[in-house]
């Protein structure tokens, strides 16, 4: 199912982003919200209490948060002006350490047990980075204008979408590729692992190709969702795997909602409840013999 923007008819401020936004983050909890501005400040906010939590300067120019880490105390961040990460603590208010993001950088990831963060370029470059032991690490990884990067939630699988028109998943341990994932007409822009681990979502950029969700043990499509505009640049699924978003660079936003168990059976006594008066009534019709 669905839903239509007219569902979403309440809105309330959550934070004033101002007038030099450059790019946003979530907390895995939705508690806090990171904004990037294009004068060198991040300002975070803690949204449960509608109020700025901190505000840092991780250098001059635009800066774009990455993804928050430990429990939401710590971020990462992208500094445009000489294309570098960093991490930032943000109790303390230190930057924790940087390190060099690859060349026309586009995506970046954290793996569950926030060991390792993944940049990805457009020219197939990929830079690792050891969180824990601050140092680069060097990943057989290679893709050719990637443009979205997600981890399985155990950790075992990376995806990352290619604006080419495929994405590619390679599994962690060993770093061999397990799948490419193609048949988009045009590119693929977004991926999401389901909460259970057990599908892959990825946002193309036709509308009638709008989201394929595929198995992730065979890698085969699933289902493929509909919807409007183009280059679907984000995708997530709800925590309980029950709903299924994604935004597109226009910003229209499509939220796909799993039926329920008993909206499942109801549609299936209906099926069954047709059926029979189906066959009922062409039992009950004599031929004609003219």
């Amino acid at each position: 199912m669905q839903l239509e923007g007219l569902d979403f008819q309440d809105k309330e401020a959550l934070a004033g982003i101002g007038t030099t936004y450059a790019g946003s983050a979530f907390a895995p909890d939705c508690r806090f919200l990171a904004v990037g501005s294009t004068n060198g400040t991040v300002s975070v906010w803690d949204l449960t209490r509608h109020v700025l939590r901190r505000e840092i300067k991780p250098g001059d120019g635009s800066v774009f948060p990455l993804s928050f880490l430990a429990q939401g105390n710590r971020l990462a961040v992208w500094l445009r002006s000489d294309n570098r990460c960093a991490e930032w603590d943000l109790q303390a208010n230190p930057e924790v350490q940087p390190w060099p993001a690859p060349p026309h950088f586009d995506a970046f990831g954290v793996s569950p047990d926030e060991r390792l963060g993944i940049g990805v370029g457009w020219n197939s470059d990929v830079s690792g980075r050891n969180l824990r032991e601050h140092a680069n690490e060097n990943l057989p990884v290679d893709v050719l204008e990637g443009e979205n990067v997600a981890f399985s939630p155990d950790g075992q699988h990376l995806a990352v979408a290619s604006a080419l028109g495929f994405a590619r998943v390679w599994r962690t341990d060993t770093w061999r590729e397990e799948a490419t994932l193609g048949g988009f007409l045009t590119g693929v822009f977004s991926v999401a692992f389901s909460p259970d681990g057990k599908r892959l979502a990825i946002g193309a950029s036709r509308a009638n190709d709008t989201v394929r969700v595929c198995h992730v043990e065979s890698w085969q499509a699933l289902l493929t969702l509909e919807g409007t505009g183009s280059q679907f640049v984000s995708i997530a699924f709800s925590p309980d795997g029950d709903a299924l978003g994604t935004l597109s660079r226009d910003g229209s936003l499509h939220i796909w909602q799993a039926p329920s168990w008993a909206e499942i059976h109801a549609a299936e006594a209906k099926e069954r409840s047709e059926a029979l008066t189906n066959r009922s009534k062409a039992a009950g019709a004599s031929p004609d013999k003219g």
